[in-house]
């Protein structure tokens, strides 16, 4: 890999005009060999990242809640936020990291590319990753005054593509999450079956989990499990099963109730049903 010939530093610093925390445009591979490379209580006025290549450690917020860090973690050092970042002091520590100027971290966090509510989050780590920031530094290294504000996109756009890939990472989360609860409802056999055990079961607090069971699938919960309901109907009834049993077999209390989520959602009613399908 790249990052085996890493120094214990590889860093460089640029600034565009005078102010450092406006302009500030640096980067750099950082490798992290003992406890004293930890930071605690630490402040900047300007927006840094860095993405954990090797190691682990620990991420304390201003309020002291301990968050663990480990590699293919993104952490945020947000402008004027307290915090302290400490590691496992095994040599293992390697990170890159980009800073740029306060404004720079305000134009993107009004766009929701950074989102300052969460300081470590989880990435898709790739070698594209490392060879990318290697070529950003190798660039930044030489390039000429006049030429840095091009450079700060190059930065912008490895920023960008950091926070995209924690997006992707949170989805597919999300999407495994989603699969595992359709399974649940979708192996139900009554009607009054509880969605809630379904977000239970995936750790979900309800409201949430009915908010993003609509974003992934289209649908609500709850009508994901009459239309599973109903696709279960279907096959009973074409399989010969009287209409009655059909519905005291889906936990319906009568045939009556049956008939009118049926035909609510069919478009037909259960015997109508059955006689299309047959003629």
């Amino acid at each position: 890999m790249i990052y085996d010939d890493i120094k214990d530093n590889d860093v460089v610093y640029r600034c565009i005009g005078d102010d450092f925390d406006q302009g500030i445009l640096s980067c750099g591979f950082m490798r992290k060999k003992t406890a004293e490379r930890s930071q605690y209580d630490f402040r900047i006025g300007y927006y840094s990242c860095f993405l954990i290549i090797q190691g682990n450690g620990q991420f304390i917020t201003k309020d002291g809640i301990v968050i663990p860090m480990q590699a293919g973690d993104l952490v945020q050092r947000l402008p004027d936020r307290l915090h302290s970042t400490e590691i496992e002091p095994n040599g293992e520590w390697i990170e890159f990291y980009i800073s740029v100027g306060y404004p720079v971290y305000q134009y993107l966090k009004t766009l929701g590319i950074i989102n300052s509510d969460k300081e470590v989050q989880t990435t898709q780590l790739t070698d594209d990753f490392v060879f990318d920031f290697a070529a950003l530094l190798n660039i930044l290294k030489d390039g000429a005054d006049e030429g840095l504000p091009y450079l700060l996109m190059r930065a912008q756009e490895l920023i960008i593509r950091l926070h995209d890939s924690v997006h992707y990472t949170q989805r597919e989360h999300h999407d495994h999450k989603i699969s595992k609860a359709c399974q649940l409802i979708g192996g139900s056999n009554d009607i009054h079956y509880d969605i809630k055990e379904a977000a239970a079961t995936i750790n979900m607090g309800y409201e949430n989990f009915r908010k993003l069971f609509k974003e992934t699938t289209g649908i609500s919960p709850q009508r994901y499990h009459i239309e599973q309901i109903m696709k279960q109907a279907k096959m009973m009834l074409l399989s010969g099963i009287p209409i009655k049993h059909v519905a005291v077999s889906l936990g319906y209390g009568d045939i009556y109730s049956f008939t009118k989520q049926f035909t609510k959602s069919v478009g037909v009613s259960p015997g109508r049903y059955i006689c299309t399908r047959q003629s």
